[in-house]
């Protein structure tokens, strides 16, 4: 007996295997972002990149790039995380913002960068 095809949406246009991620505390570690994005399916990596706040004395501004085995796993993971707050008990605790990477895929020599503390 043959199986029904699964249902699955279509992809975005812009869809990647990569999700840039924006509005992460300054203080977070790429282990705390993992433990977020690891439990879907197709989770590779986490990276973090620290860049210096335009205001001076600012807190540094740390922007994510998670990378998926597929443009469709990476689909259900922004999706679902989308608006996701780092910290529930914090009402002024910033929601996180993701969008697919414009230049997806890994980088050489940033996996490092930012986050690990």
């Amino acid at each position: 007996m043959a199986r029904p095809p699964r249902e699955t949406l279509p992809l975005p246009a812009d869809a990647s295997s990569t999700i840039y991620i924006e509005g992460l505390p300054s203080n977070c570690t790429r282990r705390e972002v993992a433990h977020i994005f690891r439990p879907f399916v197709g989770y590779k990596e986490v990276r973090l990149i620290s860049k210096e706040s335009k205001h001076r004395g600012g807190d540094p501004l740390i922007i994510g790039f998670v990378d998926f085995t597929t443009p469709a796993c990476a689909a259900t993971a922004l999706s679902a995380l989308q608006g996701y707050k780092m910290d529930e008990h914090d009402p002024s605790s910033s929601s996180l913002r993701l969008q697919f990477s414009k230049n997806p895929g890994p980088r050489s020599g940033t996996a490092r960068r930012g986050g690990r503390r």
